[in-house]
């Protein structure tokens, strides 16, 4: 007598396979965009926990009061020579600009570098508030609330950015442009 599965049991087993893949599928689909998301988050913690208040101290020793755009610090990924602020800290793939020198306003927060969409899969910005004599400068994330959000660098919030503020207007060629804070 020959053991082997019928053809029942075996589409019985296609099928819950299936099954399985279709509810697994879209939860690992996710998790890509959540990693990039987390990143580019880990990355402008490293900003203002690293790089801000060690652009901050040097800038106040060397007389400049806190202001950390005259270190002309730039990182562009598609451009090898302007990628010296590799020196402060690692940049994450998923980061295709960041200008130090935009940093340049200590009430308003400007519109400093970008994700690579490509990479990220989605489009983020990083804003930064200058520092001064008495505080060193901060950097957030910002992600657009809708697809047709557009920001550029130099670009200015218009409205309060706070601790209780989760989404922020930027001024862009007159528009305001909302985009969600990211903490």
């Amino acid at each position: 007598m020959k053991k082997a599965f019928t053809m029942i049991e075996l589409v019985f087993v296609i099928v819950i396979l299936g099954i399985l893949a279709a509810v697994a599928l879209p939860k690992f689909l996710g998790v890509a965009s959540q990693a990039h998301e987390a990143n580019l988050k880990a990355f402008v913690g490293t900003l203002n926990r690293s790089v801000g208040p060690t652009l901050w101290s040097t800038s106040i020793s060397e007389g400049h009061y806190g202001d950390i755009n005259y270190s002309a610090l730039i990182y562009n990924k598609d451009n090898s020579a302007e990628q010296n602020l590799t020196k402060y800290t690692d940049i994450p793939k998923e980061v295709a600009i960041l200008d130090l020198k935009k940093c340049n306003n200590e009430v308003n927060y400007t519109i400093v570098g970008k994700a690579d969409k490509a990479v990220a899969g989605a489009t983020y910005y990083i804003a930064c508030l200058d520092g001064n004599a008495n505080q060193s400068p901060n950097f957030v994330l910002l992600k657009p609330t809708t697809s047709s959000a557009v920001v550029d660098l130099d670009d200015m919030n218009s409205t309060e950015l706070n601790a209780s503020v989760k989404t922020v207007n930027f001024k862009h060629n007159g528009n305001d442009e909302n985009l969600t804070i990211l903490r």
